[in-house]
């Protein structure tokens, strides 16, 4: 499974598909990351970090700390490792996170922006994440394809990869079983107008596209409890 998402996800670092993420994802991920109220000395891990762009915003905040950014994708990898040369506080490794190549307690913060449901074994994964937190230390994950978004179904069948379409107990139950505490959950909503002659894309009409935004993306936090 980890050999198939790396091919497809080499595969849109070839198809420029990291500028589309960034766009479709940053306004929303900028409100999360916002609310981690980064310190300027914060140790980072961002998980599936894809062409980087959450890793250089955080990177930006926690200027005298350090950011470390995986990905499954090595051209991925890559891609974010070129974008984020005039940085010296980022790092980018090719890495699984269900496998993280990190000591324990070596970050004060996680985050996840719309990659936990790619996970083979997700609450492996955010095992690994509480492992490599020092203890109190802040995960959060932004998450579009949930259960109680409906319109985001309609991704599932473009997909080439096999994806985890769990509800918001479902989530919070994995982050339990993976020891963290004080878990929490929230909506941030994208504030960009809805163009009146939005056709297609990733909405089979545009009033999905209106549900979906208004119900919103899905943020989960958790600290990590040693």
């Amino acid at each position: 499974m980890d050999e198939h998402l790396k091919i497809e996800f080499n595969e849109w670092a070839r198809a420029g598909r990291g500028e589309g993420m960034e766009k479709g994802h940053r306004p929303v991920g900028e409100q999360a990351i916002a609310l981690m109220q980064l310190p300027i000395d914060a140790r980072v891990l961002d998980v599936g970090c894809g062409s980087g762009w959450a890793t250089r915003l955080m990177a930006e905040q926690a200027s005298e700390g350090k950011v470390i950014g995986i990905d499954i994708a090595d051209e991925m990898v890559e891609l974010a490792a070129q974008s984020s040369q005039n940085l010296t506080n980022v790092e980018f490794k090719v890495a699984t996170a269900e496998s993280l190549p990190f000591s324990s307690t070596e970050f004060t913060h996680a985050f996840s922006m719309e990659s936990l449901y790619y996970y083979t074994n997700i609450v492996a994964a955010l095992r690994e994440i509480h492992r490599v937190l020092e203890n109190g230390g802040l995960f959060v994950t932004v998450i579009d394809l949930y259960l109680e978004n409906t319109p985001s179904h309609q991704w599932i069948p473009t997909l080439n990869v096999p994806v985890h379409l769990l509800g918001i107990p479902e989530y919070r139950t994995l982050f339990e079983e993976a020891g963290f505490v004080n878990i929490r959950d929230d909506r941030l909503h994208d504030p960009r107008p809805v163009p009146d002659d939005y056709t297609g894309g990733s909405f089979n009409t545009r009033e999905d596209y209106l549900q979906y935004r208004e119900i919103g993306s899905l943020m989960l936090a958790g600290e990590a409890h040693k």
